[in-house]
């Protein structure tokens, strides 16, 4: 083993060969704050690699502050200002209503998102190409995807006619109007009723379900929203006890026994947003950086649950499935 004489050069020659891990010559750390709803997402691994594998280390050269909104959306807005306060070079907000938070409660420093929502619309930014403000991102809406996801939901369960599509009041009224805009257009083009039925947490389903099967429903769409992904096995359960077979946005909630999802990778985004921290703590400019769209979308498919809803697998769906679960 060497002597620690001979280490003490060793670990100089990693550290100036390290790309980005050589600490400031003042001692600071560059700082990025991470806006989440709820405290468990603050220790973010994908973010965290992201930034790894950027040359960026906790404690050597960067500080992450995180701040949450205890689980609950009006929380967000005093996060938001406690995390201005602290004096971030750049700020991680990892969902829409994040997004919107930081975007209230500052306008100079540079905001990196992910929004699940059209970006242009809710105000984040003027143009996808050129954001000309202090935000930019990534965005997992297009416009065909919501049509797309109830295409497929209606090829798994043929001869289902009315949708229920699940939302919650507390996301904005732009961004709930632009999924119901879409799925209304699909739903014409499909020959499907939908109806919209609204829950804001874990004690407002079983009202909601009890709501929608008064309705007649026999399918269901969840429009995205982080509080529905904390209440994946509820929602799962329920839609099972009333026989609806029902349409995710985070393949997640197949795992837990919801029948299907149609949605982008979202660990990989929040890796691919450690990229443009990394080109905003080099001097970028947020408005200067173009907000990225997804390219690719995977099908996921819980056979089981297909299986206790008397559901077949289509052939149409096998084949275009990234994975099924059994």
């Amino acid at each position: 083993m060497p002597s620690p004489v001979l280490l003490i050069p060793i670990l100089l020659w990693t550290l100036l060969t390290t790309p980005g891990a050589v600490p400031a010559a003042d001692g600071t750390l560059a700082r990025v704050g991470l806006l989440v709803l709820d405290e468990r997402e603050c220790g973010n691994e994908p973010l965290r690699a992201g930034l790894r594998a950027l040359g960026h280390r906790e404690g050597l050269n960067l500080r992450i502050d995180c701040r949450h909104g205890g689980g609950h959306y009006e929380g967000l807005a005093p996060a938001a200002v406690a995390l201005v306060r602290a004096r971030p070079a750049v700020i991680v907000a990892l969902t829409h209503p994040t997004a919107a938070a930081a975007q209230q409660a500052t306008s100079q420093i540079p905001i990196v998102f992910i929004a699940a929502g059209d970006p242009v619309l809710a105000g984040f930014a003027l143009s996808l190409a050129r954001p000309g403000r202090n935000m930019t991102g990534f965005t997992c809406y297009a416009g065909g995807l919501n049509g797309k996801r109830l295409e497929l939901l209606q090829a798994m369960a043929p001869g289902h006619r009315r949708v229920a599509v699940l939302s919650s009041p507390v996301m904005s009224r732009s961004f709930n109007a632009t999924y119901v805009r879409d799925l209304r257009r699909a739903a014409d083009q499909l020959g499907l009723e939908i109806a919209l039925f609204e829950a804001s947490g874990e004690q407002d389903l079983e009202g909601a379900f009890a709501a929608m099967v008064d309705w007649g429903a026999d399918a269901l769409y969840l429009l995205p929203t982080v509080v529905f992904a904390y209440e994946a096995q509820a929602i799962a359960d329920l839609a099972k006890w009333h026989g609806l077979p029902t349409m995710h946005w985070y393949k997640p909630f197949v795992t837990r026994g919801g029948l299907m999802a149609y949605g982008v990778d979202y660990p990989a985004l929040q890796r691919r947003a450690a990229v443009y921290v990394d080109k905003i703590l080099a001097g970028s400019a947020p408005a200067e950086l173009p907000i990225e769209q997804p390219t690719h979308y995977d099908l996921v498919v819980n056979a089981e649950t297909a299986r206790e809803l008397g559901l077949a697998i289509p052939l149409s769906i096998a084949l275009r499935a990234a994975r099924i679960l059994e």
